[in-house]
């Protein structure tokens, strides 16, 4: 199940009072803090700038540019004004770790608070605004994992998948081993039919948790759908000896033999799913349609000939393919029965159930599925 990263909080920190700042100041940046003991940040922005006019290589100017601009929720701008005192700190004898402390704790409390903003409006369903919030928090840092992975949550859940898979990409970025991203981003690249990149990223959890049995199956999944079945068989029993009780996995296997027309491992795996779930609708129409299917194939061969190559066939023979396609149609009925009792408005499946019944000479049961069929195909 899809999560979002919950609300964060402020680490404690000695918060940076202005008077701890040293160094000589401008008569600007004098001002400056005036108006910000003031809390008229508006004025104190109008004095930092032409501070900076004057010297614009004061650090201090710099520092509480960033905290203002942060303050009007412009984080280009604080970004700016953080980076460049950062990099007149580079130079011999300018560091001042104050300064620096005073720009780590201004960028993560405006990251955290739109962060927070964020998480919020995501409960409330304000989807948009949840965007707005994600997306500043990564252009305030973008070198945190947990907003690309909200904002990916946010783009799923409004349909925006090829932006979802960048933002899990941003995260594996960040961290290689994130197996709940690779997850994500593999299942979205395989809702976007981008197959190998999903077998690409099921190797890569591989490679971290060897038995882990969900990136199997998601890259035989992958095989399947790129008609690659052998290597598909291959994952989904590797998958299977590691979790032998898994429904899913035993589904998807039975899928792929009724595919390769295998109808009697098909059946064998299906049976397996509904061992577990006896209500699951698919399993008992796949079970029913392999019946069909094995029951159509009987006589198919005796159906292609001619009058005088069947007089060639022994009748008894004949009538013993006919036994067993009986048998077949009836071996289906159960599982179409109950199919039709989990799904009764599947017209398809009341007409399986029609053509089973008739086949076994339950005629007037085979005309009501018939006509079931039918009325739910006129709605």
């Amino acid at each position: 199940m899809k999560k979002i990263y919950s609300i964060v909080t402020l680490s404690l920190l000695v918060l940076f009072l202005v008077f701890m700042l040293f160094g000589c100041r401008s008569k600007e940046v004098e001002s400056a803090l005036i108006y910000i003991n003031q809390d008229d940040w508006d004025k104190a922005i109008e004095q930092l700038e032409l501070a900076i006019q004057v010297n614009p290589t004061d650090i201090e100017a710099h520092v509480f540019l960033g905290e203002g601009y942060g303050r009007r929720g412009e984080y280009q701008k604080m970004n700016e004004h953080f980076d460049t005192a950062m990099k007149l700190m580079d130079a011999p004898g300018k560091s001042n770790q104050k300064f620096i402390d005073k720009i780590n704790f201004e960028r993560d409390k405006v990251w955290r608070q739109s962060f927070n903003k964020g998480v919020q409006n995501v409960k409330d369903e304000k989807l948009a605004d949840a965007a707005v919030n994600f997306n500043n928090c990564i252009l305030i840092d973008p070198e945190r994992p947990e907003a690309y992975r909200n904002m990916a949550y946010v783009d799923e859940k409004t349909d925006n998948l090829e932006s979802a898979i960048k933002n899990y990409e941003e995260v594996i970025r960040l961290d290689p081993k994130d197996e709940e991203a690779l997850s994500y981003a593999g299942r979205l690249y395989m809702r976007t039919e981008q197959f190998e990149k999903t077998i690409e990223l099921m190797d890569k959890i591989l490679e971290i948790d060897s038995l882990n049995v969900d990136a199997i199956a998601q890259k035989a999944m992958a095989y399947d759908y790129l008609g690659q079945t052998d290597k598909a068989f291959e994952a989904y029993e590797q998958a299977l000896q590691k979790d032998p009780d898994n429904p899913d996995l035993f589904f998807n296997l039975g899928r792929l033999y009724f595919m390769k027309e295998d109808y009697d491992r098909a059946i064998e795996h299906f049976k397996k799913v509904i061992e577990k779930n006896p209500d699951d609708a698919e399993a008992n129409v796949n079970i029913g349609n392999a019946y069909l299917s094995l029951a159509q194939n009987v006589l198919r061969k005796e159906r292609e000939m001619d009058s005088e190559e069947l007089e060639k066939i022994p009748v008894k023979q004949i009538q013993e393919k006919k036994e067993q396609e009986k048998q077949y149609y009836k071996e289906a009925i159960p599982y179409l029965e109950k199919a039709v009792e989990i799904s009764p408005d599947n017209s398809g499946i009341w007409y399986n159930l029609g053509v089973a019944y008739t086949n076994i000479g339950m005629e007037e049961k085979g005309k009501e599925a018939f006509d079931r069929a039918e009325a739910l195909e006129n709605k």
